[in-house]
């Protein structure tokens, strides 16, 4: 913990980053075991952590959300992949982490939509 703090990688998206990468170095070691390990990766939710801190939790990507027409995502939208992910139906699945984010990181990785390439490319890595 000391070193996350003294780098600067307490935050948000650090973190996220090393849950991604944990998810995809333990898939096989887990799996030997037949356990299967997935994450999601959310985009914005409306709950109420999100309502106490609106601008920053559900300000992230209005943009995009205004010009497709849709609303943030509901605890049970974001709970209906996690849903699948559990099942027998994800059964040949494991190791990913699914972005359920209204294809907004997809939309920046392919320049459809150029605001959300930045954050496409950090979570990728480039």
């Amino acid at each position: 913990m000391r070193w996350v703090e003294e780098h600067g990688k307490a935050d948000y998206m650090s973190t996220k980053q090393a849950i991604c990468a944990y998810v995809a170095r333990e898939a096989f070691r887990f799996l030997k075991q037949g356990i299967r390990i997935n994450a999601i990766c959310p985009g914005p939710t409306d709950t109420p952590l999100a309502q106490a801190n609106k601008e920053m939790w559900l300000g992230f990507g209005a943009d995009y959300r205004a010009e497709v027409g849709i609303e943030a995502s509901t605890p049970l939208e974001q709970a209906y992949p996690l849903v699948f992910l559990c099942s027998d139906a994800a059964a040949a699945i494991t190791g990913i982490t699914l972005i359920s984010d209204a294809g907004y990181i997809s939309s920046g990785i392919t320049g459809s939509y150029p605001a959300a390439t930045p954050l496409a490319n950090m979570l990728l890595f480039r």
